[in-house]
This record gives structure tokens, C-alpha cells and sequence, in this order.
């Protein structure tokens, strides 16, 4: 079986883990025998960390993926309220070298992810692995990155780099603080055929540039949140000679977890099946839900240096495929619905994403990028904002708005609050919706931290 060890060739490695070089030429046992092999190497690694061990009591030598459920299910916050520089819990090994990243999640406190050098190395050749697989057949030879890279919060735009080096292809790293328009103008002078970039900055520059500009452009590859039917739509009426692919389903604290390959687009992914175990189970009761069925997706990272991640909640929804992908690798299909609940306090009532979506769906509103409540903080309280992208049906009025979100009691009682010192709906082009440091456009937006977005 050829693999790759995750360390640098030129200095000695520290891990044990391994990845195959090409796991869409395994076969079926060949790709869970190496995923036994990678998770017995965590597990030995956890175990010989004691603060690690304690934080896991029921892990025990010989563990196999198929004993996961016996570990509880890891939350968001409990993450965050053990990460380091607070707490040894999850250091592998404890305090050694690597980079730190501070994730981008929804909790009000944030996640602060140590990653070993090696992880780091693993990490960019799954991203490698990706980007090769969706481009087999014409590979993208010139890339923009344009993703956000500072603030500890670089990890999308550092990766990227390292995906481009890694495919042997040339990046020009502009980053998320160059205009789009800028961008464009350097993609046509260098005939830049691929553009790397978060969903909101990458329609933009697709939907705004002169055609011209952007002739050049083969490829769109975007990370961080679902790209959804309407901007899918938007970049091929705008750019039809784009092709649109996920540049990788990952986190910040799990790196990779999917790729697509040729054959798949949307957010359906082939899982990295020798980095990481995924499970879809029942998001209330935890039990595992049969494929085909949606349900919370659970990620363990399998890494024997860094962090220890088992059984994390990343946020996400999904399903197994019942069938196996065309394009004949072995690896399992997922696809991913949205996101578990997310939710802002406002006063003292908590109102999710899903909660504003279920009631705006009611007038035609179903797309999470086409509509986004901000709430304004003023000095004796905060003014409600709903910005509607020019997609949604011309004839909501603000009244009809009012209307639809009181017969949900938590909105009601928002509206009617004494803190609430106004509500408007407006109709903006999309690229005005406010966006998170990162280029994420979310649905509920609050500037101010007393309203900080959180994920259960």
C-alpha cells in the first residue's frame, strides 16, 4: 500500500500517522485497514499524554473505531473552555512547537487550536489531495488566493498556499484586503485561470467583473460556509465557463475532512477516510442514524501530535450516500444540509438562524444568503436591520416582515421589547450584507459583543 509519512522528508518525524497517496486506488479494506492503523496511533498518543488520558477516562489500549460511542460526544464549548493556554487537556504530547489558531466557531469564547508542525504537514496534503482530485483532468496551474490570513485567524489563507505549493502550481496570495475589483485587474494581467476565496468576496468578483477580466478563470474554489443554490446560479449566469468546487470540507480545529473530486460539486464530499472518522448520528439523542438519513455530523481527528479532538460536534448536518461516486474511489460520500442551530441573544431571548429562516420562508425567503438580521446597538438599546438581497420577492413589505416573524414567540417578543428602538427591512445587493473579519457572510449579525453569536 504507498503512503506518505505526514512529516517533512528533510527532518525527523514525529508522527506515526500515514497517509495513502492516492486513496482513490485503494480498495474498499485496504482504506479501513489504514484508518485502523491511524486511529490506533492517536489512541496510543492520547494515552501517553496524562492530562489527555484524564480527559478521556474510558480510552483504553486497543480501542477501535468501532468502540467510539462508548466516548462522549465532544461540544463547542467544552472545547473552547479547554483549550490552551488555560488548559492541558487536549495537547498531545503537551506544550510543543506548531501554530496556533483561533477558531472561527460561533461560541462567545474562542477556541484557541495548537496544531504541531506535523498536523500542519498533514493538513496541507489532504488540501493537496482535494485540489488534485477536482481538477484530474485539467489542473489548475494559476491561483488568486484570496482568502483573510491574520488576527490567528490565517489558517484558510496559509493552507491555501500550501495546497498551491503542493500541486506545483503558482499562487499570487492577494488575500481577502484586496479589492475585488484589484483582484480581477491581476487575474486578467496575469491570466490567472483559478480564484481561491470565501463564497461572498468570490461571487462578487465573478458577478462584478467585466467578462473580459475574468476570462481567463477555469476554476472557483471556495472554503468556509455552503455556497447554496442562488450563488451557485448567479456565478454561472455571470461566469458559465467557471467551474465551482469546494476547495475542502474542513475546520479550523479538525483541518480536512472531505474533497470533492471530479465528479461531485454542491456540498457533497468524498471523506478523507485515513485522517479522520466521521459520524452522522441523531442530533438530540447521539445514536447513530442509518445512511441516507440526516443527522449532526461528529468528527474525530486522527492525529497523534497537536491537538486531541474525539467525537467533536463541528456544527454541521449531514448524510451518508447509499451509493457509491462514479469517479470509483472507495471513499464515502457525505453531504452536508446546513448548520446545526446558531443563535444570537438579543435581550433575553435567544433567536437561531433556523428559527429566522422558518418564518421568512413563509414569504419565499429560503436561502440563507439572501437575507441577514443585524442588530445595531445605540446608546439606550439596538435597532433591528433585515437586509434582503434583490433575489427575494419584490412585494415583502416591512409590515408583511412583522407580521410573519411575531407568530414565532421568541421574534415577538424581540420586536415588542422596550430595548428594540426600531425594525426596517431593507433591499441591498448581496455584497452589502455585512461580513464576519474572515469574509463570512452571516445571517445573524451583531457588531457589538454583548450580542455574540452562538453555536449549541
Amino acid at each position: 500500500m504507498p503512503l506518505n509519512a505526514v512529516g517533512d522528508p528533510d527532518r525527523p518525524v514525529a508522527s506515526k500517522i500515514r497517509l495513502a497517496v492516492d486513496p482513490d486506488r485503494l480498495d474498499r479494506a485496504e482504506l479501513e485497514r489504514l484508518r485502523e492503523r491511524n486511529f490506533a496511533a492517536m489512541v496510543d498518543a492520547a494515552l501517553a499524554t496524562p492530562a489527555v488520558r484524564r480527559r478521556w477516562p474510558d480510552l483504553a489500549p486497543g480501542m477501535t473505531t468501532a468502540d467510539l460511542a462508548r466516548l462522549p460526544l465532544l461540544s463547542s464549548r467544552e472545547l473552547a473552555n479547554g483549550s490552551p493556554p488555560h488548559s492541558p487537556e487536549f495537547q498531545l504530547g503537551g506544550d510543543g512547537p506548531g501554530m496556533v489558531l483561533r477558531s472561527s466557531g460561533t461560541a462567545s469564547k474562542p477556541k484557541m487550536m495548537y496544531h504541531s508542525w506535523d498536523f500542519n504537514l498533514q493538513v496541507g496534503r489532504l488540501g493537496a489531495r482535494g485540489l488534485l482530485a477536482a481538477t484530474r483532468s485539467a489542473p489548475a496551474r494559476r491561483v488568486a488566493n484570496c482568502f483573510y490570513p491574520a488576527e490567528l485567524s490565517g489558517g484558510a489563507f496559509l493552507f491555501t498556499q500550501e495546497v498551491i505549493r503542493l500541486a506545483d502550481a503558482r499562487s499570487y496570495p492577494l488575500a481577502s484586503q484586496t479589492s475585488p475589483a484589484e483582484s480581477a485587474a491581476v487575474i486578467a494581467e496575469h491570466r490567472v485561470d483559478a480564484l481561491a476565496a470565501n463564497p461572498g468576496y468570490g461571487v462578487e468578483l465573478l458577478t462584478a467583473s467585466p467578462p473580459g477580466q475574468i476570462a481567463a478563470l477555469r476554476y472557483f474554489f471556495y472554503i468556509g460556509e455552503l455556497l447554496g443554490k442562488a450563488r451557485t446560479q448567479a456565478i454561472a449566469e455571470a461566469a458559465p465557463q467557471v467551474t465551482v468546487r469546494s476547495l475542502a470540507y474542513s475546520t479550523s480545529e479538525t483541518g480536512p475532512i472531505g474533497y470533492q473530486c471530479e465528479q461531485l460539486s454542491g456540498a457533497t464530499h468524498h471523506v478523507h477516510e485515513d485522517a479522520v472518522v466521521v459520524e452522522i448520528v441523531d442530533e438530540q439523542t447521539g445514536v447513530p442514524v442509518p445512511d441516507g438519513d440526516t443527522g449532526e455530523v461528529i468528527v474525530t481527528a486522527l492525529s497523534d501530535t497537536g491537538m486531541a479532538l474525539l467525537r467533536y460536534r463541528i456544527g454541521d448536518v449531514g448524510s451518508f450516500g447509499t451509493a457509491p461516486c462514479p469517479c470509483g474511489s472507495p471513499a464515502r460520500l457525505l453531504t452536508l444540509h446546513g448548520r446545526t442551530a446558531t443563535s444570537l441573544n438579543i435581550d433575553t431571548e435567544v433567536v437561531s438562524s433556523d428559527l429566522l429562516l422558518g418564518q421568512l420562508g413563509q414569504l419565499g425567503v429560503t436561502e440563507p444568503a439572501d437575507c441577514q438580521l443585524q442588530v445595531l446597538p445605540e446608546q439606550h438599546g439596538h435597532r433591528l436591520r433585515l437586509l434582503l438581497s434583490s433575489r427575494t420577492p419584490e412585494w415583502i413589505t416591512t409590515q408583511a416582515v412583522v407580521d410573519c416573524l411575531s407568530r414565532a414567540q421568541q421574534l415577538r417578543a424581540v420586536l415588542n421589547s422596550a430595548q428594540c428602538l426600531g425594525f426596517s427591512v431593507e433591499r441591498v445587493a448581496p455584497e452589502l450584507f455585512a461580513r464576519t473579519d474572515r469574509g463570512k457572510v452571516p445571517v445573524l449579525y451583531a457588531p457589538d459583543s454583548r450580542m455574540t453569536p452562538k453555536e449549541h
